[in-house]
């Protein structure tokens, strides 16, 4: 497993890997969140995200971001070779009920294939677990898109099993994965 390659440097609100540059969500990104996320072939494999998506939909969802607990991280996605061009943006989400956080990610298609999203995956669940001190991640990928899946397994989750989820874009329950990431594995991996 390739989990040690992408080591990141957590710089006050900025995690920088070998390639990108994952930087705190401000409201100056919500005008490139809305351009970019606002396709049908990212938003159907996320639950949250309708489509179309607005510009207002972007300051909701920084707005939500920012109320969030502090177990929670937001980070915009951007090449170090172009770092004031917004390419996707991934979290992790402190579930009270649950205990745990869930991880979330998107990524504009032309950066589809080519690994970044695994070296940003693997980047958040070091900080969930070096920065904020959780015990575990879960995240669900849609059965439609297994390159996710290969994304998480990547960063060392594990199939927890089958459930559903309400995809807002495609506006029906849709078959997903759950997946797992526990402290203890992430250490071990290490």
């Amino acid at each position: 497993m390739d989990h040690h390659l992408p080591v990141f440097v957590w710089v006050n609100t900025m995690i920088e890997t070998q390639r990108l540059l994952l930087k705190q969500l401000v409201d100056a990104d919500a005008e490139q969140i809305a351009a970019k996320i606002n396709s049908y072939e990212i938003s159907k494999n996320l639950a949250r995200v309708p489509y179309p998506y607005a510009l207002s939909d972007a300051h909701e969802f920084l707005l939500w971001a920012g109320n969030l607990d502090g177990r929670s991280a937001f980070m915009t996605l951007r090449l170090k070779s172009a770092p004031e061009n917004l390419i996707g943006v991934i979290s992790y989400d402190w579930l009270e009920d649950k205990q745990h956080s869930d991880l979330g990610y998107w990524m504009v298609q032309e950066h589809w294939g080519k690994g970044l999203m695994s070296e940003a995956a693997i980047a958040m669940a070091d900080h969930a677990f070096k920065v904020s001190g959780l015990q575990a991640l879960s995240s669900c990928f849609f059965n439609d898109n297994p390159a996710s899946g290969k994304v998480l397994a990547r960063a060392g989750f594990e199939v927890v099993g089958p459930c559903t989820h309400f995809s807002k874009a495609q506006n029906k329950e849709v078959p997903v994965t759950l997946m797992k990431l526990t402290r203890q594995r992430w250490l071990v991996l290490q």
